[in-house]
């Protein structure tokens, strides 16, 4: 157990860039046409002023949005796909987005369900949620204004402060830095060791039980019996720990399945070995995240919610559970229930969270590599690993 005291910058919102092209939506404003201050004007019932003068369209929808329930009653109004398109919209770090992007969210929005994409994106518009670029290099790009977002994202947050708690469990586990620790002593065993494969290009079970055994978080080799695949080239052969570390040391040239039956470190793999460290851990984190979006499409958003909601107190894991569910569709032998374990096991082996235990309830908060991943990493912008990668070795 560890009682390091996490790592807290001052930041409001996790995962929010900053760039200039990031505007609040009285800047926007400024920029809109008059056509448009109008409609918007209809759309809140705002006061009567003189339609014909700009200044004073902007001041009186100024006064109309900056109401604190502005935000909580427009939510309030919307039905189940569009809750989910303003979700993917907003939890998006992303400064805009194209036609077709918004169009994409439309799709995974609907989930299936009857409807038009293209609804969606006229009713954010109509809103003044979304608004088209103003230069020529922007005119097909469309922003969301800064404090809208962070409006709405603290408005999502706001009925789950009450599952929070800043006190740390009685007791927690934290894996901070051990994944690139045991892909070190990997490699270090590989440089020492002579390493048969089967035909199936994997570890005899003796010699990888003996491997994992040296590992800081210890696995047990897989058992036979039930599907395994999916979830990384050699998931089927070794446990998600070790089949994660093997696949990334693999897709980096760190180690080589050579044609004799043998596995052994390369020569990028060697000079790696003596200068792994923090870096090495976000990059084994967005590997993860492009390995497992192909049986998890809606990785990105689920942790998006799972950043925001795990910072800076602890959280019950039943909370995120909630929050998240509905973008979890299960995966041929995996339910939504086991694919959210999964990625709960893999983001503490990965250093991303700690996991605590008390009164027969489970919390959740980020550790400080995981504060710094999850604000400078965007998993939207993380692409689905090759699918060729994915195939067993033959």
């Amino acid at each position: 157990m560890s009682n390091l005291t996490p790592f807290r910058p001052n930041y409001h919102l996790i995962g929010t860039k900053g760039c200039r092209s990031k505007m609040r939506i009285a800047e926007w404003l400024t920029y809109a046409g008059i056509d448009q201050l109008k409609q918007l004007h209809r759309y809140y019932g705002c006061e009567q002023t003189d339609q014909h003068s700009k200044h004073e369209l902007i001041c009186s929808l100024l006064r109309q949005i900056s109401k604190k329930s502005y935000i909580h009653n427009l939510l309030e109004g919307c039905s189940t796909t569009e809750l989910r398109f303003i979700e993917l919209i907003t939890l998006d770090p992303s400064p805009a987005y194209t036609m077709e992007e918004l169009l994409a969210k439309g799709r995974a929005a609907l989930c299936g369900e009857e409807g038009t994409p293209r609804s969606f994106v006229v009713a954010a518009l109509k809103k003044g949620w979304l608004f088209p670029g103003y230069s020529h290099q922007t005119q097909y790009l469309y922003h969301m204004p800064s404090d809208t977002r962070e409006q709405i994202q603290q408005a999502f947050v706001q009925s789950y402060i009450p599952f929070q708690q800043s006190n740390s469990p009685s007791c927690y586990r934290d894996e901070e830095n051990q994944m690139v620790y045991d892909l070190q002593r990997f490699l270090q065993y590989l440089q020492q060791d002579i390493v048969k494969l089967t035909q199936d290009q994997a570890i005899y079970r003796q010699q990888c039980k003996q491997l994992l055994q040296t590992f800081a978080i210890p696995e047990e080799p897989i058992k036979s019996g039930g599907p395994r695949f999916g979830f990384g080239r050699m998931y089927h052969l070794y446990p998600n720990r070790f089949s994660l570390l093997y696949d990334y040391a693999y897709y980096e040239k760190y180690i080589l399945e050579e044609e004799q039956g043998y596995l052994g470190v390369t020569s990028v793999g060697s000079e790696r070995c003596s200068h792994l460290g923090v870096q090495e851990g976000k990059q084994l984190y967005r590997f993860w995240i492009r390995l497992y979006r192909r049986p998890i499409p809606q990785l990105p958003i689920i942790l998006r919610w799972i950043g925001l909601l795990s910072y800076p107190n602890w959280i019950s894991v039943s909370a995120i559970y909630q929050a998240v569910s509905p973008w979890l569709k299960p995966f041929y032998y995996e339910t939504e229930k086991s694919l959210f374990q999964k990625i709960m096991e893999m983001l503490v082996h990965l250093g991303v969270g700690k996991w605590g235990e008390e009164n027969q309830e489970a919390y959740f908060t980020l550790t400080s590599n995981g504060i710094r991943w999850m604000h400078g990493v965007s998993a939207f912008g993380e692409q689905t690993i090759e699918e060729g990668f994915i195939q067993p070795p033959k």
